[in-house]
C-alpha cells in the first residue's frame, strides 16, 4: 500500500490536521499538547500522523479514522512500528 504520499493520505491528513489544531490536540503517544502545527515536517516538535496499530502489521487500517492519531515527529519516531511506551497517567495539577 502507498504511505505517506498518496493523495489519499495527503487528504486525510490535512482534513485531521484542521481539526486536531482547532482543539489543539495533545500528542497521542506523550501527551503533551506542544504539537507546533506550522513545523516543517521532519522537525521534531511537528505533526506527525501516530497508527495507533501500525500499518506495517495492520496495512488495512492505514486510512481507518480511529487508528490515526495525532503526535509529535519525534515521538512517532521513537516508537517505530512497536507499542507506545505507557505514559505517566493523570497528573494531580495542570502544569
Amino acid at each position: 500500500m502507498p504511505r505517506g504520499g498518496s493523495r489519499r493520505h495527503t487528504e486525510m491528513r490535512a482534513e485531521e490536521k484542521t481539526r486536531w489544531r482547532a482543539v489543539n490536540a495533545p500528542c497521542s503517544l506523550c501527551g503533551q499538547a506542544t504539537i507546533d502545527w506550522d513545523a516543517p515536517a521532519n522537525t521534531p516538535d511537528a505533526l506527525e500522523v501516530d497508527h495507533t496499530l501500525p500499518v506495517k502489521t495492520h496495512p488495512h487500517l492505514e486510512f481507518e479514522p480511529s487508528n490515526r492519531k495525532p503526535s509529535h515527529h519525534r515521538c512517532n519516531r521513537a516508537k517505530g512500528a512497536g507499542a507506545a511506551a505507557p505514559g505517566i497517567g493523570v497528573t494531580s495539577e495542570a502544569w
